[in-house]
C-alpha cells in the first residue's frame, strides 16, 4: 500500500469517533467521502442433506446428516471495502438496549450464483445450532453515542464475501449487510 494511502487510513481511523452517522437505522461503511448505507437483505433459509429421519442399522450407528444454511442471491456484493474497513451500526428505535448485540460478522461462500453459511447443523447423534464457529469472524464493538456503534473486525478481512447477520426472531427472516473484500 502507497505511504500516502496509509497515512489517508490512519487519519480515517483516528477520525471515526467523530463521524456523522444519518439518523436512519442500519449500517454504515466508513470510507475516505463519509458514510456509504449497506443495504441489507433478508435471507433465504434452505436444508440439505436428507429430508429423512435417519434409521439405524442392528449393531450401528445411525447415519443421517443435514444442514441448514442462509443463502443470498449473487455470488459477490454490490458493496465493496477496503480490508480494514470500519462500520457504524444505528439501531432501529427501541433497540439501544441490544446495541450491536444481535449482530454477527460471517464469511460467506460463494456457490453457483449465491452466497451461503451455515446457521445449523446435525449429523448422527450431534445436532447444533447457531452460526457456525467456522462462518463467523471476530469483531469489536464500542458505542460512540446513544444508539449507535463502531464496528471494527478484529484483524485485517481476507478477500471474499462477508457479511453482518441479524436474527430476527423466528417469525421474520433473517437479515444481512452484505459486503466484499478485494
Amino acid at each position: 500500500m502507497p505511504m500516502h494511502v496509509a497515512q489517508a487510513l490512519v487519519l480515517l481511523l483516528l477520525a471515526a469517533d467523530s463521524v456523522k452517522v444519518p439518523t436512519d437505522p442500519g449500517l454504515y461503511y466508513l470510507n475516505p467521502k463519509g458514510v456509504t448505507r449497506l443495504e441489507g437483505r433478508a435471507v433465504t433459509v434452505a436444508h440439505s442433506g436428507s429430508k429423512l429421519p435417519p434409521i439405524p442399522l442392528k449393531g450401528a450407528l445411525p447415519l443421517g446428516n443435514s444442514k441448514v444454511k442462509a443463502e443470498v442471491l449473487g455470488e459477490h456484493a454490490e458493496q465493496h471495502v477496503i480490508s480494514t474497513p470500519v462500520f457504524y451500526y444505528r439501531v432501529t428505535a427501541g433497540g439501544e438496549a441490544t446495541g450491536a448485540g444481535d449482530l454477527v460478522l460471517v464469511r460467506l461462500k460463494a456457490k453457483h450464483g449465491r452466497r451461503e453459511f451455515e446457521v445449523s447443523a446435525q449429523a448422527n447423534w450431534q445436532a447444533s445450532s447457531g452460526i457456525s464457529l467456522r462462518s463467523q469472524v471476530k469483531f469489536y464493538v464500542k458505542q460512540v453515542e446513544s444508539g449507535v456503534h463502531k464496528l471494527l473486525p478484529a484483524e485485517d478481512l481476507d478477500p471474499g464475501e462477508y457479511g453482518f447477520y441479524q436474527y430476527r426472531g423466528r417469525d421474520l427472516p433473517g437479515f444481512l449487510y452484505d459486503f466484499s473484500v478485494e
